[in-house]
């Protein structure tokens, strides 16, 4: 074999391995969602507005009832991308989701759009009643504190005034007065 002909061979093995396309089926080196997603989209076909659009931790967990173990611990874990908080850059950084494999993640952890929709609204109602409860403790709370505030124990000592009459129980020799303010009736001897 002639060196001419090693070099040829040597140059038919290095064969480039092109991705295709999932959306326009044209073959591509290299992008955004093929690198941080692992999803076959050419960069020309990237639409950021609605089907290839990224959501953060925060929604992908409140919109669709995600756990964080459903995002990283369910395999295959989701893949993010971290982008500078954009309200503080001194927060920490955000994780971005791409939606599509978010909801993807949700039909595999809820099932069906009606059970996703019946978790939803079992978890409002649950929120309005945990609202509820705090709001009746606050107010009964609040109702306590006027109560105790408005009302003061008397702690003053009762003095008993008795009226000038006695009354004599000649069988025990015994004299009785009576309080007129309370009712309270004193018996005593008189020598």
């Amino acid at each position: 074999m002639d060196p001419s002909e090693s070099e040829v061979v040597d140059a038919a093995v290095i064969e480039l391995d092109y991705l295709v396309c999932d959306d326009c089926q044209k073959p591509f080196m290299d992008s955004y969602l093929s690198n941080s997603f692992d999803l076959s989209v050419c960069d020309t076909c990237r639409d950021n507005e609605e089907k290839h659009k990224l959501i953060s931790r925060t929604e992908a967990k409140q919109h669709y009832l995600l756990k964080d173990c459903d995002l990283d611990k369910r395999e295959p874990p989701l893949r993010f991308t971290l982008k500078k908080n954009p309200h503080n850059p001194r927060w920490g950084d955000m994780k971005l989701y791409l939606k599509l494999q978010v909801e993807k993640r949700c039909m595999e952890v809820w099932g069906s759009e009606e059970a996703l929709e019946e978790a939803r609204e079992t978890r409002e109602e649950n929120k309005e009643t945990q609202k509820q409860k705090r709001f009746n403790k606050k107010v009964k709370e609040l109702r306590r504190a006027v109560r105790s505030s408005m009302w003061t124990k008397d702690t003053s000592v009762h003095q008993h005034q008795y009226g000038p009459e006695e009354v004599v129980d000649p069988e025990e020799d015994l004299y009785k007065k009576t309080c007129t303010t309370c009712g309270h009736e004193l018996t005593y001897e008189k020598m």
